[in-house]
């Protein structure tokens, strides 16, 4: 509580342009959710913002009050993950943590005095924009931390697969080509976060059991690239992405199809780019992990089922309590399901509260075994654990910088060929 007054009475000291706030998650240290079960979702390190770090240190260094104001919930914070814990292994020091527990910031950066404020949520700024329009004093200005940071010479490619088993590629606006959604790592980013980045940023779609396949030395515009390429998951069949995916002006359009289907592309009118043909021979090349994504997407459809049943399914009640009305005796997932039911429907059933386990792997032994020449993968006879129902990142191997992102620099802006 003493910490708490001494940090209000200096805002109180330190407001009409004084006060900079930043967000925490994906605006300081970045992650994205990479798996979920029964048991929660597990959220995987994605790097660091060098930029944010540096700004954070020169605030502190010119004597502005520093804080950082986190939508995390306070209740579900653990000491070995939590944002005060992070900070320190960042070597970061603020004067003070605040939680909204969910909630929008904008409230909570007024009460601050905040007069500059980072933050990579576009929900946030709209809020914020919002809460000024009502508070006329609200003098702020939000932006987004990425715009700080400069793409590397390493590119994220790969293939998406569906939960029809099917494969989603996109073609390009300048030379319409058939690629590889995905593209340039920014500075401080691992290779699976810019992969899963990108695609959000390129379809809009969320991918999940994002898997890395191989990373190879590539040429493009006689620049020399590495490339990492990777499969990855997404909760929706063929026919239910014409009503989620949204393609960035980059992309002219997409397809979806079988592996067969996919490869025909390369020999159409439009051809398909050097990075297509790389993710196509890198999954052939590795069987185990597609089987293993294919029995991810077997039990998203499990739950699907799960979920219609308890939904249509009336319980273990005999009858509808309609007459004329027949009970469902089949769960399966429909060919044809409404976006409304299917994969995103699926989340609006209410839930108890759950902890999230966050895992932080470092990839930077693997890479120095890419440059080797050889392939990473599991050690022979080692076992994926099964996460707790616990909301924590496991710090053990978490480290500053990042084993796909650690290079410097900036790139060509493209999305890399």
């Amino acid at each position: 509580m003493r910490k708490l007054l001494d940090i209000m009475k200096k805002l109180s000291e330190n407001k009409n342009g004084k006060v900079v706030t930043f967000d925490f998650d994906n605006t300081i240290v970045k992650s994205f959710e990479n798996n979920s079960d029964a048991d929660g979702e597990q959220y995987q390190f994605g790097g660091i913002n060098p930029a944010i770090i540096e700004l954070i240190k020169k605030f502190k260094k010119n004597g502005s009050t520093v804080l950082v104001v986190t939508a995390r919930n306070a209740d579900l914070e653990v000491p070995e993950s939590s944002v005060d814990t992070m900070l320190k292994k960042l070597n970061i020091k603020v004067d003070g943590v605040f939680y909204t527990n969910g909630e929008p910031k904008a409230q909570k950066l007024y009460e601050l005095g905040s007069s500059l404020h980072y933050d990579d949520d576009p929900k946030e700024h709209e809020a914020i924009k919002e809460y000024g329009n009502l508070h006329k004093n609200f003098n702020i200005s939000v932006k987004y931390p990425d715009e700080l940071l400069s793409d590397i010479n390493e590119v994220a490619k790969g293939l998406i697969m569906t939960i029809d088993g099917n494969f989603v590629v996109v073609q390009r606006s300048d030379s319409e080509e058939w690629d590889a959604p995905g593209g340039h790592l920014m500075q401080g980013e691992e290779a699976p976060f810019a992969f899963w980045r990108e695609i959000k940023e390129e379809t809009g779609l969320e991918a999940k059991q994002i898997q890395h396949l191989d990373s190879k030395d590539t040429t493009w515009k006689k620049k020399d690239i590495l490339v990492h390429y990777f499969i990855a998951s997404v909760p929706y069949t063929c026919q239910q992405l014409q009503g989620v995916i949204s393609l960035q002006w980059e992309l002219a359009d997409y397809f979806c199809g079988s592996l067969d289907e996919v490869e025909k592309l390369l020999s159409s009118a439009n051809g398909g780019t050097e990075n297509l043909k790389n993710s196509l021979v890198t999954i052939s090349d590795r069987h185990e992990v597609l089987f293993e994504v294919e029995q991810y997407q077997k039990k998203m459809s499990k739950g699907h089922a799960r979920m219609k049943k308890r939904i249509v399914g009336l319980g273990g009640n005999k009858t509808t309590g309609a007459k004329g009305l027949k009970k469902v005796k089949t769960y399966k997932r429909s060919k044809s399901a409404p976006a409304g039911f299917g994969a995103m429907g699926e989340q609006v059933e209410p839930k108890t509260t759950k902890k999230i386990k966050i895992t932080i792997k470092s990839d930077l032994d693997e890479k120095k075994k890419r440059r080797k020449g050889k392939k990473p993968g599991p050690k022979k006879g080692s076992k994926r654990k099964k996460p707790s129902n616990k909301h924590h990142w496991s710090v053990g191997s978490w480290w500053y910088g990042g084993g796909y992102g650690d290079s410097d620099g900036g790139g060509d802006g493209g999305g890399g060929e």
